[in-house]
């Protein structure tokens, strides 16, 4: 999965995200035409819900005669595999590596400390 979205892309999907509906593309048009303000043309609409079921983001699924477009994950799975993708990419796959980056090789407050702990416990 591709988890980088441009500023459009995101914006689509907080869309799904936030109704947690399906549309046609024809109510897609309408809404982010009428609600949004965006005069797009019908091709760029097309390129964007396109790029988004390419990254695994949303998908379209045929119903009888028309075609719906839905996310494929909720915001927290978007968000978790966001965050794996980068730990992987960027620091080996480690926590340690990267917690080791964000606070600049020094340790870590014993309240983050204890934050983190509590969280992982949560799971």
């Amino acid at each position: 999965m591709n988890s980088h979205l441009s500023k459009t892309e995101y914006r689509i999907m907080e869309y799904f995200w936030s109704t947690g509906g399906k549309y046609t593309f024809g109510e897609l048009m309408k809404y982010f035409n009428e609600e949004e303000d965006k005069n797009w043309k019908k091709q760029t609409l097309n390129t964007f819900l396109s790029r988004l079921i390419d990254k695994g983001l949303l998908e379209r699924k045929k119903e009888e005669t028309k075609a719906y477009y839905g996310a494929a994950l909720t915001k927290a799975e978007f968000k978790q595999r966001k965050a794996k993708a980068i730990l992987e990419e960027c620091y080996e796959g480690k926590i340690s590596h990267f917690i080791a980056a964000l606070t600049g090789n020094n340790a870590i407050t014993k309240v983050d400390e204890k934050e983190l702990i509590a969280h992982i416990l949560d799971k």
